[in-house]
């Protein structure tokens, strides 16, 4: 149980009911009307304890869980324009944000008028433009633009970047693409007197470091000074992120700590009076916050130094975990999408854990103290608590972290307190600013070398899998219970037994049971317009294509099959396949060959004369992988009962023989557990024809030939083979692909067809006795759904705690009784 003090914080017990209510919304299908009856009967209960002078718990639970479910349905159902997605429309409004590219740009628009089908529409809310051409558009420009409305692409891999989610996180719900030609300007410079303020700020900032601080360091200041990590280069983005100093890029309570810090000292100076001295702090600080653009972290620093200022000012007891719970209750009232952005999940739980775990580590390790110790300790409570978060995300930690942190937040914390001098003083100008931008200058340098120093430290970075909600949930209650935030103390000695062997049990459990478990796993990535299958068996990972670029300057490797890997655990494979050596089925490998091993690649053929086998080969070479050359019927035993067969091409069959190189796709047989999936690359009708005539072999699943092309699947290669399903790897493409008569053919014959470009990614589990196929991409589940299809298991969970809680009351009763008799 928690600590008793815990429980009597409110706003602890209004938030917590609230972030589960904007979860269970996220992920459950729940209708509005469901809510609102919801509501009303919480509302009355609620009421009714108050009437009869009662303070029931459950009640307030319920009803700030319903608040947090229609705080979600007002931010995401209230959008105009998402009823206007996949339709043409003309859209009139401002530009609220601006990034510029070669031969692009990317436009926020925050709209006035919804031009559609003769009706006008007015409503203010944003869209996401991007406009190609070479007029620019400024901040504060008033356009209107023509185009197809769109719903931006949410992840189709697990736990890949959703860019859907980001945008959403930023109130934008909708994007449109089109060419300057369309886009038609009405006015200019359309800024409010705030905005023109905002604009001048940032202008100044960026002009005055550039001024007085080297390109790399003028970088860092602004990045630091403006929270715009953007500033940064990605090489230094990345050692930012991996040596966990990304916080810094972030303006958050280290830079709210600082600048009031400096503010309320210069004050104190001058003579001014305390409540005025803090009354015009708080003032400053939120006036620097509405220049900055109101991040999530600024806004919670913000609330916590406001209410804690005030408390000092009322003489009042200041409670730090209510008050950091009162903030995340306000950002997720405003906008409950906050919940999902990285930044507002570091700086709550960075706080938090610093609240929480610093006194617990002063008294563990007492007679370390001192304000150097204290450092210390700081950077560990927050390592320690933003672990989890940054693996999750960035798949990476760094053991030389906290060494960072103790090195660097000192120097950077002083290059702070000189940049603001700086831009204090860059209104006159002249020798003060030279003399501080040569000062900032060697401060930064010096940080820069000890940066790059740490960074090429053995365990600078190590590349971790992104753990499952399970995993991060244990992890917190591990050290929760260690530093005695969570009291398992209290419980008798027996109930601790019980929870250990628990514990013991899961762990062995969760640990053993993959590599005594017999499954074959096939995963098809959804690498948009291309191959890549991922299959597992006893712990051993195989895969057949790597994907790779075939439209515009996305890298497929770098963006999905490497990120995918990483976050799944997978840092070996054991042997990939290339089925044929086109793009979109093998430009990946080489930068998987240098960012994980691999220990095999396996061809069917050679050809020298194309770039991407020249540059598989030079890459094989240079990162010591070996390049085997498989052939017709050879025989790979990859796990117990799993085999891969070679079915083509034969060895009679060459370049010279084949003008398609299509048609030299490694075509595998993927035998487990006396199931039988068929591997075909790009395959056409020729080869097809071949197989049919020489290959004897029903088939239980078929990776689809050529994206259901409409030069491959011909009617006696389906109806020889015979499968029972079908996968598609395919995206967005201009070939056609699939065709719209191949899909009929399988459908015709009762064959189901499963697409990556609908489904996302797609995983075919097959076990001795049972084969299932699951699907990424998928609606929500309604409660109806759920209570179907987990009653019986959410039945078994309840029945099996109340179990465990009445067997080890009955022991501890048992015990006591024992000990009394012993008495």
């Amino acid at each position: 149980m928690y600590k008793k003090t815990y429980f009597n914080q409110p706003f602890v017990q209004f938030t917590i009911p609230i972030i589960i209510g904007i979860v269970f919304y996220y992920y459950v299908k729940i209708d509005f009307k469901f809510i609102l009856m919801g509501l009303i009967v919480s509302l009355a209960l609620f009421l009714v304890c108050i009437f009869l002078n009662k303070k029931d718990l459950l009640v307030i639970y319920l009803l700030f869980f319903i608040i947090g479910m229609l705080a979600m349905y007002g931010k995401i159902e209230n959008s105009i324009l998402k009823s206007f997605v996949g339709e043409n429309v003309e859209i009139e409004g401002r530009v609220v944000e601006a990034r510029y590219k070669d031969d692009s740009a990317n436009y926020v628009l925050e709209t006035k008028n919804i031009y559609h089908n003769g009706h006008i529409y007015t409503g203010k809310e944003k869209v996401l433009l991007k406009c190609y051409g070479e007029e620019k558009y400024e901040i504060g420009d008033a356009i209107k633009v023509s185009g197809i409305l769109n719903e931006p692409k949410a992840n189709t891999n697990p736990k890949l970047f959703n860019y859907k989610l980001y945008l959403e996180t930023n109130d934008i719900f909708t994007t449109i693409s089109t060419r300057s030609h369309f886009v038609k300007t009405i006015s200019k410079n359309n800024l409010n007197s705030g905005e023109v303020f905002r604009k001048k700020f940032k202008t100044k900032v960026e002009g005055t470091f550039d001024e007085y601080l080297n390109p790399t360091n003028s970088q860092l200041m602004k990045s630091i000074m403006l929270g715009e990590m953007s500033y940064l280069d990605q090489d230094y983005q990345i050692k930012y992120r991996e040596m966990g100093l990304a916080h810094l890029m972030a303006v958050s309570g280290l830079h709210i700590g600082i600048i009031s810090s400096f503010l309320i000292s210069a004050f104190a100076i001058l003579g001014i009076n305390r409540k005025i001295n803090i009354g015009t702090t708080i003032a400053i600080l939120w006036i620097y916050g509405y220049l900055i653009g109101f991040p999530p972290s600024v806004l919670r620093s913000l609330i916590m130094f406001t209410v804690l200022m005030y408390s000092q000012i009322q003489f009042r007891a200041y409670d730090e975990i209510n008050t950091i719970a009162f903030a995340a209750f306000i950002l997720l009232i405003y906008n409950p999408l906050w919940l999902f952005n990285v930044g507002f999940q570091l700086s709550f739980m960075a706080t938090l854990s610093l609240l929480l775990l610093l006194k617990e580590m002063r008294n563990k390790f007492y007679p370390y103290k001192g304000k150097a110790m204290t450092s210390l300790y700081s950077i560990l409570a927050v390592q320690i608590g933003v672990a989890p978060i940054t693996m999750y995300y960035f798949n990476s930690i760094s053991p030389m972290s906290i060494l960072a942190n103790f090195l660097l937040i000192p120097l950077l914390s002083i290059g702070v307190i000189i940049a603001f001098f700086i831009l204090l003083f860059s209104f006159a100008g002249g020798f003060i600013c030279r003399f501080l931008g040569i000062v900032l200058n060697e401060i930064l340098n010096v940080e820069n070398i000890v940066l790059n120093m740490i960074y090429a430290l053995p365990l600078g970075s190590i590349k971790m899998f992104s753990s499952s909600i399970f995993g991060i949930f244990l992890y917190y209650f591990a050290i929760f219970c260690i530093f005695k935030i969570v009291r398992v103390d209290v419980f008798p000695f027996e109930i601790n037994r019980a929870i250990f062997y628990y514990l013991i049990v899961c762990i062995l459990f969760i640990s053993i049971l993959p590599m005594v478990e017999r499954e074959l796993t096939i995963e098809f990535i959804d690498v948009g317009q291309g191959d890549c299958m991922l299959i597992e068996t006893n712990g051993r990972y195989f895969l057949v294509d790597t994907g790779g670029n075939v439209f515009g300057n996305f890298d497929v490797g770098e963006n999905i099959v490497l990120p995918y890997l990483v976050k799944k655990g997978v840092f070996s494979l054991d042997g990939v396949f290339i089925t044929h050596f086109h793009e979109d089925h093998c430009k990946s490998l080489p930068l998987l060959m240098e960012n994980i091993k691999v220990k095999r690649v396996f061809i069917s053929y050679e050809n020298e004369n194309s770039t991407i086998y020249n540059d598989i080969i030079s890459s094989a070479k240079e990162n010591n992988v070996n390049v085997y050359k498989i052939g017709y019927n050879q025989k790979l035993d990859i796990g117990k009962n799993v085999s891969i067969r070679v079915l083509w091409p034969k060895e009679e069959t060459n370049l010279k023989h084949i003008d398609n190189e299509n048609n030299l796709s490694l075509v595998l047989l993927l035998d487990s557990f006396d199931k039988k999936t068929l591997l075909t690359g790009d395959i056409e009708s020729e080869t097809e024809s071949i197989l049919v005539q020489d290959e004897r072999e029903n088939i239980d699943f078929l990776k689809v030939p050529h994206h259901g092309s409409s030069t491959s699947s011909s009617e006696d290669f389906i109806d020889f083979f015979n499968p029972k399903y079908g996968f598609i790897q395919v995206g967005k493409n201009n070939f056609g692909h699939p065709d719209e008569e191949v899909l009929e053919r399988y459908k015709d014959r009762g064959i189901d067809i499963y697409r990556t470009d609908e489904s996302g990614l797609i995983t075919l589990n097959i076990r001795p006795n049972k084969c299932e196929i699951y699907t990424f991409i998928r609606e929500k589940p309604s409660i109806n759904d759920i209570i179907l299809n987990y009653g019986l298991e959410i039945s078994f969970i309840l029945i099996y705690m109340l179990l465990s809680y009445y067997i080890s009351k009955k022991n501890c009763c048992i015990f006591r009784e024992w000990e009394n008799y012993e008495m």
